[in-house]
């Protein structure tokens, strides 16, 4: 009897013992979440030149190829949510074009779009 006895208390010390550390993490968690400033002043980039890889109007998503964004990123290739923007139905894959992005890094938008002549 006195087996089962220390078996039932030392599960129950690793209980708690794991509810305690959950506690603890949960805590830092949240604090670290306070800390978190993801978003800086609004900033907006003009007359970016990309090339487009992918347009998905249902979704309102362009995916584009594009050079460096001074002060943001460097050149590469993504997809970007447009907003407040109307995609041109001319627009497809192969066209090079310039465009502008708004918002707070990291969450930037399109807000303009246009071929390049």
């Amino acid at each position: 009897m006195r087996a089962w006895t220390a078996v039932a208390l030392v599960n129950l010390a690793l209980a708690m013992a794991a509810v305690g550390g959950f506690v603890a993490w949960q805590r830092q968690q949240a604090v670290a979440a306070q800390a978190f400033t993801p978003a800086g002043p609004e900033r907006e980039w003009r007359d970016v030149p990309g090339l487009v890889r992918a347009v998905v109007p249902e979704l309102g998503i362009v995916v584009l190829t594009h050079g460096e964004v001074p002060g943001y990123m460097p050149g590469m290739t993504m997809g970007f949510r447009a907003v407040g923007v109307e995609i041109p139905e001319t627009l497809s894959v192969g066209d090079e074009v310039r465009f502008t992005l708004r918002g707070s890094p990291p969450i930037v938008v399109l807000t303009a779009i246009e071929k390049v002549p």
